[in-house]
């Protein structure tokens, strides 16, 4: 008699095996998606949570409060059975974050999550972990230069912003000069007029400079133009021009508690220190505006002061409030589509080696420079919506921070990882 092997038990163990194998590729399959679904929203949770505590942070809120209250928005209870969210914090590394900020932190939200498997507890897996971290940077509020603390800054959108023309010298000790228009020139000098920017500072511009060799140069589509709503923000608050200025001794005298006293240019006047609302626009001026510790602030939107004959400003801004470092502030001038335009001018006339000190801020006026004979001259920051050269006399700009308008920075906050 002859005995036949048979295969048939062997077949039967390989397709169980098969078996095996295509319920564990299922299982791969559906839990793996599952849990990289699940991986993909905990990181999304997470960055917003660290945004959440970051912006906290910067409010001066409680920042693990509200990474807390964002993850739980997002299905994230912190119930320590399927899901645990941990907020850290730690201070900045020192030089991460803009100069003068202080109590910056980095924070740091954790979320793990614990998915049940379906198939995959078959071949024994029975849970799938997923951990996910994401990392902010909250850098407080802090005062600066505006306009990267250009001396000259011209915001015209086109046109020639800084124009040097004439006989001038120009002296800027600094800072550069800023112009944001893009056409070519936007920064000119011509004839016999000198421009001469000491200690490596040059010009920074949209558009292009002419006549200016020598003198470093950022220009082109490098670099950004700036629209109205862009900057509006950093110039200083507009006052409520709610007191009245009244001459005691010979001197002008704010309104007592007022935000503002008005007043109106007229002969010779001497001011005590204070906000004033100046509402007539004068000129031919004849007479010599001087104070300690004043800001103008004008009203007019068809502002028009053209110093005449020994007329001129001398004056210093105030060191501390609102408007320290603000010694001339003419009210922005905005068309309906929320551009700014030019419906103002005005004529910077120093006196001398006297006092002239603060920011002259023109946003939308025609600044027009005339020589001073002191070799400081101007201890002042210039921003118009154009600036050019009157007279024959040198013109002498000793820009120093500190003595001017710095205002408070947008706070940053950022994602690392």
């Amino acid at each position: 008699m002859v005995h036949r092997k048979t295969e048939r038990g062997q077949a039967l163990i390989l397709i169980t095996f098969a078996i095996i194998g295509l319920i564990a590729l299922t299982g791969l399959t559906v839990d793996g998606g599952i849990a990289y679904s699940e991986r993909r929203t905990a990181q999304n949770a997470a960055d917003s949570a660290a945004f959440a505590a970051a912006l906290a942070h910067s409010r001066g809120q409680n920042l693990t409060q509200a990474a807390n209250n964002v993850a739980l928005t997002n299905g994230y209870d912190n119930n320590g059975s399927t899901n645990t969210v941990v907020v850290t914090n730690v201070n900045s590394p020192s030089g991460e974050c803009p100069a003068g900020t202080t109590n910056n932190k980095d924070i740091t939200v954790t979320i793990t999550t614990v998915t049940e498997t379906s198939f995959s507890n078959l071949v024994g897996i029975q849970q799938v972990t997923n951990t996910v971290t994401a990392t902010t940077r909250s850098c407080g509020t802090y005062v600066a230069p505006i306009f990267d603390g250009n001396a000259i800054v011209s915001l015209a959108p086109s046109g020639k912003g800084f124009d040097a023309t004439g006989t001038p010298g120009w002296t800027i000790n600094g800072g550069g000069i800023f112009s944001n228009s893009t056409s070519c020139p936007s920064v000119y000098r011509n004839g016999a007029a000198t421009v001469s920017l000491p200690g490596g500072h040059g010009i920074t511009t949209p558009g292009c400079a002419q006549g200016l060799s020598g003198i470093p140069t950022n220009s082109g589509s490098g670099v950004p133009q700036y629209s109205w709503n862009q900057y509006k923000s950093l110039l200083p608050r507009t006052p409520a021009c709610n007191g009245t200025a009244t001459k005691v001794n010979g001197v002008w005298q704010p309104q007592s508690g007022a935000d503002g006293s008005t007043v109106a240019f007229s002969g010779d006047m001497v001011f005590s220190s204070g906000l004033y609302c100046v509402t007539n626009s004068p000129g031919p001026f004849h007479g010599q505006i001087s104070g300690t510790g004043v800001t103008f602030y004008i009203t007019s939107s068809n502002f028009n002061m053209k110093f005449n004959g020994g007329g001129n400003l001398t004056a210093t801004a105030p060191v501390a409030g609102d408007y320290a470092g603000v010694l001339m502030y003419l009210a922005p001038q905005v068309d309906a589509n929320g551009n700014l335009v030019q419906t103002q001018a005005i004529d910077m006339r120093g006196n001398g080696n006297a006092a002239f000190i603060g920011s002259i801020i023109a946003p939308s006026a025609n600044v027009t420079m005339f020589g001073n004979s002191g070799t400081e001259g101007f201890k002042s920051q210039i921003i118009g919506y154009r600036v050019d050269t009157g007279g024959n006399a040198d013109i002498n700009i000793s820009y120093n921070a500190g003595q001017n308008y710095q205002a408070a920075q947008p706070i940053e906050i950022k994602l690392l990882k």
